[in-house]
């Protein structure tokens, strides 16, 4: 997980020394759906869920739309 974030860091953050906001956005972005995607991956490989990921993706998109 590590070497992606730096990935995405190195690919979107193309100055050190001046932060764009847009590339921070984008940053933070991708990140979010990494770590979202691989928390999906980790969850249906769990024995007492579903291993279908179209679905734990719908079901927590209803979830959140309800908040």
């Amino acid at each position: 997980m590590i070497n992606k974030l730096q990935n995405i860091f190195e690919e979107e953050i193309v100055s050190s020394t001046f932060l764009d906001r847009s590339s921070v956005e984008k940053c933070m972005e991708r990140s979010y759906n990494l770590g979202r995607e691989e928390v999906f991956e980790w969850l249906s490989k769990m024995e007492h869920l579903t291993d279908n990921i179209q679905y734990i993706k719908e079901e927590w998109e209803n979830q959140h739309k309800k908040k």
